[in-house]
This record gives structure tokens, C-alpha cells and sequence, in this order.
């Protein structure tokens, strides 16, 4: 029996070929199964731990974090952390030390991590990376600086990943930065 191909390549191509319809169950797939913008529920009494201050680069916002310790430069190529804060300034600042409550969350997969296009927006292809995002935002008492955790897990070739499970987030930002639950430590 000759299994034939459902969309035969053009101009000679030996490419394999997606069929539309499943790409369009792939998309509904990321979208229903929680991939797609938007706050989800589960992180009520989650703290974001900040045991001791951490430097945001004079003219960034962002402090990032990748194998357990923080960097000047994430790559693109492993999951990273970004520690957001609200301001830019010319001079270093610092976010400070404390427990900070989790107000907000959202798991998004992305098409590029620094603009934040959604991929379901952009359009993807299995040649293409893609980026998992879990956003989480925090609040701070009046006038505090600090914004948000964001973290981000590259993926390549249409293998779908979940975002990164507590435990991991913990391994990407080692001692500086921990998401702290109500009740025992799931991630260690």
C-alpha cells in the first residue's frame, strides 16, 4: 500500500507538508489549552521572594537571569528570567529586598520575546522558534519600584513545552529570586 501526501509540494520542493487543517488544530489547541493571553487563576498567596537586593543595569529596566545566576546578556537559545522594574534611569537602581504578592499572571506563547508578538497573532511555522512566556506582576506598597518576574522557555521544531514549572524558574534565577506558595515548595 503507497501512502501518498496530503499537499503535494510545489515547484519541485521534497519539503514535507503541513496540511491546513492541522494547523488550524495545532492553533486551537494552543489557544484552548491555555497558551493564549490572559490571567489565569492559581496563584493566589504566591509571594515573589527577593532575599537580597538585585541590580537593574543603568539604562534597562530589566535584570536577567539564566542558569542560576544573574547575566548581563540572556541567550536566546535557554530559559531566562527577566526581574522587571517600572522605571528606566541613567544610573544602576536597585529592586529591594522583601516579599512581594503575585497580583497577576499570564502564560502566553510567543513568536519573539522582545517584542511580545503573540504567535497565534504572527502566525508559525514548525522552522520557526518559539518562545513560552509566564508572566507574573507584583504589587508593592506605595511607591515601590518593582513590576514583575517574567520568564521565558525557547522551544524549536513544533515541540511544544509548558511554561516553566516553579521548580525550574528557581534553577534559571538560582538563590536571588524565588515564587514562594501558601503551602510546601513544588519545586524545591
Amino acid at each position: 500500500m503507497r501512502i501518498r501526501p496530503l499537499v503535494r509540494p510545489m515547484g519541485g520542493s521534497r519539503r514535507p507538508s503541513v496540511p491546513c487543517c492541522g494547523l488550524g488544530a495545532l492553533l486551537l489547541g494552543l489557544v484552548t489549552g491555555g497558551c493564549a493571553l490572559g490571567d489565569h487563576p492559581g496563584f493566589e498567596g504566591f509571594l515573589v521572594e527577593i532575599p537580597a537586593p538585585v541590580t537593574i543595569p543603568a539604562g534597562s529596566a530589566h535584570a536577567r537571569f539564566q542558569g542560576g545566576r544573574q547575566v548581563a546578556a540572556a541567550s536566546r537559545l535557554a530559559p531566562y528570567c527577566e526581574l522587571e522594574i517600572k522605571t528606566v534611569s541613567e544610573r544602576p537602581q536597585q529592586a529591594q529586598p522583601g516579599r512581594y504578592p503575585i497580583r497577576g499572571q499570564r502564560f502566553t506563547l510567543l513568536r519573539d520575546p522582545t517584542t511580545r508578538i503573540p504567535a497565534v497573532l504572527a502566525g508559525i511555522s514548525c522552522s520557526d522558534p518559539l518562545f513560552q512566556e509566564s508572566f507574573w506582576r507584583v504589587e508593592t506598597a506605595s511607591g515601590g519600584n518593582l513590576y514583575a518576574l517574567r520568564c521565558i522557555r525557547p522551544f524549536y521544531n513544533c515541540a511544544f513545552v509548558p511554561p516553566l514549572s516553579l521548580g525550574e524558574v528557581g534553577a534559571v534565577t538560582g538563590p536571588a529570586i524565588r515564587i514562594k506558595g501558601p503551602g510546601p515548595d513544588p519545586g524545591g
